[in-house]
């Protein structure tokens, strides 16, 4: 340690005033541990610490730990939001915490991925009993399995808010419309909507799923390239009362329906999976969002 630094520790146990604001930002985790200390310390200085991301994570265990700064509810929640706290110090924490406050960090891809299912999981524990109010501010704000969790409502206007969402993805709401438990309701709402039913992603999606109206349905087949109707034509998945719709389809683009093709795969943009963890079928973990951590 250089003697500039050992000075500046010095002078840190004991500094107020411009000189003590002026160490709040000094690059040293040994003086700002030292200034933690001064007793001239106050929650709005120890604020900027918890806010600083250049920071080292001890400083920051350090005022995770000393109730007189977790009490503060604008630290608690600098230190959750800061990607540099302990994830043992944000796990304990995060629960006391406003709703909408753990629901923004849902958004944030800088804090530690398991730390960031955990804040998911938290919020999606409470939608069941969620006002409606609640669900539907929610539904414009967050990101992730909280919305696909939102997208399971059974309040239509959840699920509006839900796909005017703009952090709703394509290849997101293909898996969605892809699961076999997906509300009938929902599922017309997508087909309907002006945005999402005209994505291509989309639309061989809901023409697989057995609550798209049959018209719709058509209408889609119409707008498909002769790969994917080839693909539905081959899907054991496909509704039976969907089959003769891209039969007749293949058929007035001058195709045999009946020749085979090679295996193809209807390939999903991995990057747009950021954020995202598959839903399971299985009703004891959709029962329990903690599964899903």
């Amino acid at each position: 340690m250089s003697d500039a630094e050992e000075r500046k520790k010095g002078v840190a146990a004991s500094a107020g005033g411009e000189e003590l604001v002026a160490l709040l930002h000094d690059p040293s985790p040994e003086v700002l541990k030292m200034l933690l200390g001064n007793s001239n310390l106050r929650e709005e200085d120890v604020l900027v610490i918890a806010n600083r991301k250049n920071i080292s994570s001890a400083v920051l265990d350090m005022i995770g730990r000393d109730k007189r700064w977790t009490e503060s509810y604008p630290i608690r929640l600098a230190l959750a939001r800061n990607p540099k706290t302990p994830i043992s110090i944000s796990l304990s924490i995060v629960r006391y915490l406003h709703l909408f406050d753990i629901a923004e960090m849902t958004r944030s891809h800088h804090l530690p991925l398991p730390f960031r299912h955990k804040v998911e999981s938290i919020v999606m524990e409470r939608i069941p009993t969620m006002p409606l109010g609640n669900k539907k501010a929610l539904a414009k704000m967050v990101a992730g399995n909280v919305l696909f969790r939102l997208l399971q409502d059974d309040e239509d206007e959840v699920i509006a808010l839900c796909l005017a969402n703009p952090r709703m993805q394509e290849s997101h709401l293909f898996k969605f419309i892809s699961r076999k438990d997906t509300r009938a309701e929902t599922i017309r709402m997508i087909a309907g909507h002006q945005n999402w039913s005209g994505r291509p992603l989309v639309r061989y999606a809901l023409v697989r799923n057995e609550h798209t109206p049959l018209a719709i349905s058509e209408r889609f087949l119409q707008t498909m390239k002769v790969l994917e109707l080839r693909e539905l034509h081959a899907d054991p998945t496909l509704p039976p009362e969907a089959s003769p719709l891209v039969y007749r389809e293949l058929l007035s683009r001058g195709q045999d329906p009946g020749k085979r093709i090679e295996d193809q795969v209807f390939e999903v943009d991995d990057n747009d999976d950021e954020g995202l963890e598959d839903f399971k079928d299985d009703k004891e973990e959709q029962e329990n969002p903690e599964a899903l951590i």
